[in-house]
């Protein structure tokens, strides 16, 4: 599926401020399930973008702005051709529990089995992970009841909790949006000793009516380990194993090793941040010329105000 991805953020500030510094996780990768056909980042005021490879190979782009300015746009766009990775007919069972830990000793699952900044392991999350697993001995097959647990168990509200919460109490109150439940479903797993990592990105929403959670803004979801079959998405916020639909941006332990957009500046406290997202489906094929006429085909764009669902930003003020 051939998707078109722009993604914007502005913030307004009520005085100038300067000195801020920033790092951008908005760089699709390229891999072997997904494809860049092109990608870029801007930002205004204009400043020199530097970048390098995070510890989870996520590509991360960093500016400074030292002069005094209210306005300041991050803007990412890019296009990318995904491959559905799962096979629908034919699901990834076959890795047993007993196996798992064999897994503690891959440097590839070795982070993802760990306590982390929004993701605790403690014995009432362990208690609750064995409860919702059962009698399986199959990891797809827990990591699935997990998600639909999520699912099913948990409301799905903006505004009830913040960039900042953990997965606990996210668990304990079961409420939250798609950042609160892949949180969640990592914290699970990794109670039980299946490794499992966040995912930030984005996805299209090809259902007739559009009833998927998240589709109108960044979205967030889990990859669990299988070996034999490497990492495999499952997405608890919509109940739904991760097809060609979705887009991969960055990956990490938690929302803290992923976030779109981090960072600080020196002035006065408080801004206006407004965000939107747009993810079209292109026609398949190659694109002659570079642009094709997408307006026969549908698309989302989504304005988020400062005390709405958090979903990209975190910007502290230092004083």
């Amino acid at each position: 599926m051939r998707l078109r991805v722009h993604h914007r953020t502005e913030y307004r500030y009520p005085e100038p401020v300067s000195d801020s510094v920033n790092e951008l996780r908005l760089y699709p990768p390229d891999t072997r399930w997904q494809k860049r056909q092109y990608a870029f980042v801007s930002v205004l005021p204009a400043s020199r973008l530097r970048h390098y490879e995070d510890l989870n190979q996520n590509r991360t782009h960093w500016f400074e702005i030292a002069r005094p300015h209210q306005r300041l746009v991050i803007e990412s766009r890019a296009e990318v051709v995904t491959r559905q990775k799962v096979n629908f007919s034919a699901f990834p069972y076959g890795f047993h529990h007993d196996d798992l830990p064999r897994c503690r000793f891959r440097e590839e699952c070795y982070p993802f089995l760990q306590e982390s900044a929004y993701v605790e392991r403690t014995p009432e999350i362990w208690r609750r992970a064995l409860d919702i697993r059962g009698g399986s001995t199959d990891v797809f097959q827990t990591s699935y009841a997990i998600m639909e647990h999520i699912y099913r168990e948990f409301r799905y509200q903006s505004g009830a909790t913040t960039v900042a919460t953990r997965a606990g109490e996210v668990i304990e109150k079961r409420t939250g949006v798609c950042q609160d439940f892949a949180h969640a479903m990592v914290a699970f797993c990794r109670a039980i000793g299946i490794p499992a990592r966040y995912v930030s990105g984005y996805f299209f929403d090809a259902t007739r009516d559009h009833h998927l959670r998240g589709s109108e803004a960044s979205h967030a979801w889990v990859e669990v380990y299988l070996e034999s079959f490497g990492w495999i998405g499952l997405d608890p916020t919509n109940n739904k194993v991760v097809d060609e639909t979705y887009l991969v941006v960055a990956t990490g332990r938690d929302y803290r090793e992923v976030a779109p957009v981090a960072g600080t500046y020196y002035g006065a406290g408080g801004s206006l941040m407004e965000v939107s997202v747009s993810v079209r489906r292109l026609p398949d094929g190659p694109v002659n010329g570079g642009e094709k006429d997408v307006r026969d085909l549908p698309g989302e764009t989504v304005a988020v105000g400062k005390e709405q669902e958090p979903s990209v930003v975190s910007i502290q003020s230092v004083q």
